[in-house]
């Protein structure tokens, strides 16, 4: 029931923050207040900031070529999501997929629905990604010359982002590329943020970390069997030595336990911080044909936390990236306790208290995560996505120079036919994910 507890009270806050919307609302309360309710969500307008936007935005030629550069950053961004989309949408029903599907709430990166991402720095993350990713499309709605009709923040029991609303009547007739630039200097922002903050946060792991020993950590025993624990092998040790073999990774000790078979004595060697330890354990079988030590452990390894610099220890440099993005299904984002504890902070920053390194190296971690999943998401190629608006005027410009001679009525109806076919697309390959598994 306690492991529910904290599911129930944040399905609690949320029931009565609707309801209470809902009544605000239909007494006519939050509109003379400036607030605006949609569905469950509050929006705070206002007009103030405008005087800021504009006072930004006026060195124009930077923004001018920010804004193509960032077409090009989309452009690219746009191709590499919807690819890794396909390429994921082949993997469905492999063997590894199918017996471990994804759950719906994993596709969705949204604090307190995706289990994956602290709330904490979740709200925090997402907040800076959004709010930055709007005043970038605010400032460029400028240099167009596009009023801003209102500013504001939305609100969902905690701000949770803002928004930029222009003058749609004004988009609509802007030149293309004006249009266009618009549109991606949004998700172009979140890329070059999630640049930044990943730099940030490399940098921080690879001056200021080290392991305590390399070799398997051990965070857990396994249940109700554990050839480990019964022997004596303390959690939160290392596991330095296997049957004689050196473990200095996880790939080191896998290879090292296939070789042994059940009832098989070992000897292992653990270190705790200050000192080795040697037990002989014998192994059980895993009910698989295999040997069973009983431990839950992890790598100890730092370079998880900045791959690119050794590429070739994770099959090269796309999947080293892949191995950056997805730390956190791999339990390695947040780095906390127990993880925390096979690392040691050296260099500088060991002034901090290792509380407050953990914070803030967390942060810039989460910041890159939300704000590559902001970017790639809102540079795809589907209506009303950014990514789908450039989509569909590069597509009508592409239509109007193939097909000079076409009505604009006729053309209007190929290009929106076209951009509603990549939508469902897109659509069709992120639920694939959810039900390709499970058929």
């Amino acid at each position: 029931m306690w492991e529910y507890f904290w599911v129930l009270v944040a399905l609690g806050l949320i029931g009565a923050w609707t309801l209470g919307v809902f009544f605000l609302q239909k007494r006519g309360l939050l509109e003379p207040r400036g607030l605006h309710a949609a569905g469950p969500f509050i929006m705070w307008k206002t007009r103030r900031g405008r005087d800021f936007l504009d006072r930004l935005s006026r060195p124009n030629r930077f923004w001018r070529v920010f804004g193509d550069a960032s077409l090009v950053i989309v452009g690219l961004t746009m191709a590499g999501t919807t690819l890794l989309l396909v390429w994921e949408a082949t993997l469905v029903q492999s063997p590894a997929v199918r017996q471990n599907p994804p759950s719906p709430d994993l596709l969705l990166g949204l604090p307190g629905i995706n289990r994956l991402i602290p709330l904490g720095y979740g709200i925090f993350g997402l907040a800076i990604a959004i709010v930055l990713h709007e005043f970038a499309h605010g400032v460029l709605a400028r240099v167009a010359k596009v009023n801003i009709r209102s500013l504001g923040i939305i609100l969902f029991i905690f701000p949770i982002g803002a928004f930029v609303e222009p003058e749609e009547e004004e988009m609509k007739v802007l030149p293309r590329r004006d249009r266009a630039r618009l549109y991606a200097v949004g998700p172009a922002t979140n890329i070059l943020l999630a640049i930044l903050f990943a730099f940030l946060f490399s940098s921080m792991m690879s001056s200021s970390v080290t392991p305590v020993h390399e070799g398997v950590g051990i965070i857990g025993f396994s249940e109700p069997d554990s050839p480990a624990r019964d022997a004596g092998l303390q959690p939160y040790t290392i596991i330095t030595s296997f049957n004689g073999a050196e473990i200095r990774s996880y790939a080191e000790f896998v290879r090292a336990k296939e070789a042994t078979v059940a009832n098989q004595v070992v000897p292992v060697t653990t270190y705790d911080g200050t000192s080795y330890a040697y037990y002989d354990v014998t192994l059980l079988s895993d009910g698989a044909g295999g040997s069973l030590l009983g431990i839950y452990g992890i790598d100890t390894s730092t370079e998880y936390y900045y791959p690119l610099s050794n590429p070739d220890r994770f099959g090269g440099v796309p999947n080293a990236i892949l191995t950056y993005i997805s730390l956190p299904f791999a339990g390695r984002a947040p780095i906390q306790d127990p993880a925390a504890r096979f690392y040691e902070i050296q260099g500088p920053l060991a002034v901090l208290p290792a509380e407050a390194f953990w914070l803030l190296a967390n942060a810039f971690y989460w910041l890159f995560w939300l704000n590559v999943m902001l970017g790639a998401t809102n540079a795809l190629p589907a209506v009303p996505l950014d990514g789908g608006y450039i989509f569909k005027d590069g597509l009508e410009s592409l239509v109007v120079r193939l097909r000079r001679g076409l009505a604009a009525e006729a053309r209007d109806r190929v290009v929106r036919n076209v951009s509603y076919v990549f939508a469902l697309f897109i659509l069709a390959l992120i639920l694939w994910q959810l039900i390709g598994p499970r058929i």
